[in-house]
């Protein structure tokens, strides 16, 4: 900008983010509001959208002790949630969001509050799963539900702004797939096609990039199988699933992908019962079956108990996901009690006390949850 007289150009002045108060311990002020309220925090001022997207104010959070662990769930409508006044305020001071038949909820581990997450796609495509890295939470294939096909739709939400964007499609359309994070890339295989053919393609999203690394063919096709990370955080594996000419015939092996070799290894022994629930715990395979919470050794000496199954969980419905670096793992299930009524509920373990909280939701957030995913924010 010129001054009057065109003496060259004159320094733009410096805003302060609050009046009065320097900047790093008005940052230090910013990063204590809850995650919940960053959407309208970010409304008020380019300088406190600025700051709230700055790599440092992760950190900041994190020495004020601030940071939240959030769980979203790929869920189905709770219909019996009409019944109890309709649909809530999610508290962001927006208007209420309706109940979608299939749609993203996210519940906060540190507040235990829930809300339906805003700008999320109109239309999510039936048994679509999801997976995070970083902040970002990627929602994946499942089928479209006007025709029941399965789709390669891509959506990413940025849990740290809330901002949705459409990312690129997977090059193989697929449901009932394993998926998860590792090595910083979320990962697909197997599942099926729009045949119900069992797959055994593989690929691997960057969603910094916005691009798909086509990986090698498992050695088998493995539908229905479970996806996670393990060892290091850096190897996907999928686990058990079966092949198209036996249908329900769920193998008790794995594959992990070698990143270095670009090739797959295989597991023997690995599956648990086909109504567990696999969680990767601070580098072991943990799963959750009818009797208790188990954890994988070796091929050679199998599992062993590591705590109590959750009270009250209906056997066959889990699903699990580990939050707070490895502190907690979050279940979410059918609740199997009278007066249950076809309710869901997420229970709570804590890896160090080995003890379960039960956590039953609001009506409208107690439908069945297919695919789960955490974030730290």
């Amino acid at each position: 900008m010129r001054s009057p007289r065109g003496g060259g150009v004159r320094a733009q002045e410096h805003v302060d983010l609050i009046p009065g108060i320097p900047d790093d311990v008005a940052v230090d002020c910013l990063a204590r509001v809850p995650h919940a309220s960053h959407r309208a925090l970010r409304r008020v001022c380019r300088g406190w959208r600025s700051a709230a997207a700055a790599p440092a104010f992760a950190s900041a959070r994190a020495a004020a002790g601030a940071t939240e662990d959030l769980v979203y769930l790929l869920q189905f409508g709770n219909p019996s949630a009409a019944d109890d006044g309709g649909p809530k305020d999610d508290g962001d001071g927006d208007a209420p969001a309706s109940t979608p038949a299939y749609g993203v909820a996210v519940y906060n581990v540190t507040t235990g509050e829930w809300r339906r997450e805003r700008g999320a796609p109109p239309v999510v495509p039936v048994f679509a799963q999801c997976a995070a890295v970083g902040t970002r939470v990627a929602v994946l294939g499942g089928w479209d539900p006007r025709t029941f096909e399965p789709v390669a739709d891509v959506h990413v939400l940025d849990a740290a702004t809330g901002e949705w964007r459409r990312g690129a499609p997977m090059r193989t359309a697929r449901s009932f797939f394993a998926c998860a994070e590792a090595g910083g890339k979320i990962y697909v295989a197997g599942g099926h096609d729009k045949h119900k053919n069992a797959l055994k393609t593989a690929e691997a999203y960057d969603a910094g990039a916005d691009a798909w690394d086509p990986l090698p063919d498992m050695s088998e096709e493995r539908d229905e199988c479970d996806g996670m990370a393990t060892v290091a955080g850096d190897r996907f594996l999928a686990v058990s699933g079966y092949r198209t000419a036996r249908q329900g015939g769920f193998e008790r092996d794995a594959e992990w992908f070698d990143p270095a070799a670009r090739a797959w290894r295989r597991l023997e022994r690995v599956r648990a019962p086909p109504s567990a629930a696999h969680v990767v715990v601070r580098g072991r395979v943990w799963c959750i079956e009818g009797n208790a919470v188990m954890e994988w050794i070796s091929p050679r000496r199998g599992w062993r108990e590591v705590g109590p199954y959750p009270p009250g969980l209906k056997a066959g419905t889990a699903r699990a996901v580990c939050v707070g670096g490895g502190e907690k793992v979050v279940v979410t299930g059918a609740l199997d009690v009278e007066g249950g009524g076809g309710r869901h509920a997420l229970w709570v373990f804590d890896v160090k006390t080995k003890s379960w909280t039960v956590v039953r939701p609001p009506p409208e957030f107690a439908g069945f949850v297919f695919s789960v995913a955490s974030v730290r924010i």
